[in-house]
């Protein structure tokens, strides 16, 4: 009678802990699409923003100095997206397809993994950013935007546009 008691126990034991494994399997499969759906979302803002910043400040203030306008000595405030960088595509360098094959600067996130020549960052700018062309730009560092944005200069030197941190 032994026996029996001990193999319906042994039994239960197994039985629960198969439940226990599949509903742990289940939590983290829920967390990770919670995830995935979160980094979505916020991705989406971010090219949006980064699309504004553009446009609205970047677009407009080259154009203005592309056409003699006087230069702008506070600069321009790009505001977001913050942790985001701007990016240069000049020269000989490849590009992104938003520059289509011309002189681009870009704003997009950061690929960390770059530095092995895979062309990460203009994936990176295809796929997530906002680029604009500009035949006339000065290839500089990029540029982090921080928390509470940063201000940039742009001004026309030598018939090139230089965009720089203030």
């Amino acid at each position: 009678m032994r026996n029996k008691f001990y193999d319906k126990r042994g039994f239960l034991l197994g039985s629960e802990t198969l439940k226990i494994i599949i509903a742990v399997i289940c939590i983290v499969f829920l967390i990770f699409l919670l995830f995935a759906l979160y980094y979505s979302l916020t991705g989406q803002e971010k090219i949006k923003q980064a699309e504004a910043s553009m446009t609205n400040l970047i677009s407009s203030e080259i154009i203005r100095i592309n056409n003699d306008g006087e230069y702008n000595a506070q600069g321009i405030h790009i505001p977001n997206p913050s942790e985001w960088y701007i990016f240069s595509f000049v020269g000989e360098e490849k590009r992104p397809n938003l520059c289509a094959g011309k002189n681009c600067v870009c704003i997009c996130e950061e690929a960390l993994f770059d530095i092995f020549g895979g062309n990460w960052q203009i994936k990176r700018c295809d796929e997530k950013g906002s680029c604009r062309t500009i035949s006339n730009l000065k290839k500089f560092d990029r540029i982090k935007i921080e928390k509470n944005g940063i201000n940039i200069l742009i001004e026309k030197i030598n018939n090139e546009i230089e965009i720089r941190k203030k």
